[in-house]
């Protein structure tokens, strides 16, 4: 059966807008922003400090940096009350 696999999203800003098609073989590419000259890249979990350390040698390649996506708080239900009892608590 199908099995989902874990991803780690990369941003890798470019020198050129030209060199986002050298990426395709490392990993998907989500989005390429051509005004800003970075792509998104989304890699295996477990591939994804090897590839970041492949993506920092390329000569192309300004920087790379994590997404944090999965870092953020995404349960936005009951958020505002959360927020309030967390200040609450840090007052006393």
């Amino acid at each position: 059966m199908f099995e989902k696999q874990k991803r780690t999203g990369l941003i890798v800003k470019l020198y050129y807008n030209r060199d986002g098609k050298k990426l395709q073989s490392l990993g998907d590419i989500l989005y390429h922003s051509k005004k800003c000259r970075y792509v998104q890249l989304y890699v295996d979990s477990d591939k994804a400090d090897q590839v970041m350390e492949e993506l920092k040698k390329e000569r192309f390649v300004k920087t790379v940096l994590p997404c944090y996506i999965k870092d953020l708080d995404t349960d936005f239900v009951g958020s505002l009350q959360r927020l309030e009892a967390q200040k609450q608590v840090t007052e006393f």
